[in-house]
């Protein structure tokens, strides 16, 4: 089997993750492709505005300092099977994987890649853009995702926040068929996982993202195994966030809890 990952290109959440997903699969994952990593939210000014309106100057302090120091570790970092990763390019040489970054998948760049590659199997983790019809054809194996969140509940965008400022006290992370609406597709593997009184949105994300590459791995086996059986993800059943306003981070606040 021949796998390409689609992915942004960050530094603080997804390494640790993929280096689980490279460690159990060195063989399949042929290649890694990455996007700007705010390329969600209509490029990096409008990226970081948004972030620095939700986290406040303290959490923005934090982020920028912690994301300073990952990336000068992950651009001088020695490359390593053994970590730690501190990017997702670092991940690809220490398991000498092929890394591509591409700003557009919907661009001509992207084709030739799976005209190169051609993959048996393509995985979106956190990838920030949509995977269009023609693409997702060209896929023998079929498309899937993971998303930080117990689907159908919480499809959209940081479900982390959402499952915080709820009150909620367990959330999980779902594999599932990509499709052409957001978080849609039949469920493969869903992981709960549980919200300690003291978590914070920082280490929620980290332990979402752990799980989530624990629920890739075992997909991935399945797939490979022949024994997927697939749960439906009931548009009825479903429930959708956007970005938080100022109002959501108040409540979240308000909630008890905090960013970092």
């Amino acid at each position: 089997m021949k796998i390409i990952i689609l992915t942004q290109e960050e530094n603080l959440y997804l390494p640790q993750s993929f280096a689980t997903v490279c460690r159990a699969f060195p063989d399949e994952v042929v290649c890694i492709v990455a996007s700007p990593a705010m390329s969600t939210h209509g490029g990096a000014v409008k990226g970081f505005l948004k972030h620095f309106q939700l986290f406040g100057i303290r959490g923005t302090w934090i982020m920028a300092c912690r994301l300073i120091i990952a990336k000068l570790k992950g651009r001088f970092a020695k490359p390593s099977s053994e970590g730690p990763f501190h990017s997702i390019k670092q991940v690809a040489d220490g398991f000498d994987i092929p890394y591509y970054h591409v700003p557009k998948v919907r661009e001509q760049q992207f084709q030739y890649i799976l005209d190169k590659y051609r993959p048996d199997l393509l995985i979106s983790i956190s990838c920030p853009q949509i995977i269009g019809k023609k693409i997702r054809e060209r896929i023998p194996m079929g498309c899937i995702n993971v998303h930080g969140a117990p689907l159908p509940k919480y499809r959209g965008l940081m479900p982390a926040f959402w499952v915080l400022r709820n009150g909620e006290t367990e959330t999980a992370t779902s594999v599932h068929d990509l499709m052409a609406k957001l978080d849609d597709g039949e469920i493969l593997v869903q992981k709960k996982v549980a919200i300690d009184p003291n978590d914070t949105w920082d280490s929620l994300v980290t332990k979402t993202k752990a799980e989530g590459a624990r629920a890739l791995v075992e997909a991935i086996e399945q797939i490979k195994a022949g024994t997927v059986q697939r749960k439906p993800n009931r548009e009825e059943d479903a429930t959708y966030f956007s970005f938080p306003t100022a109002e959501d981070r108040k409540a979240f606040i308000k909630a008890g809890r905090s960013f970092f």
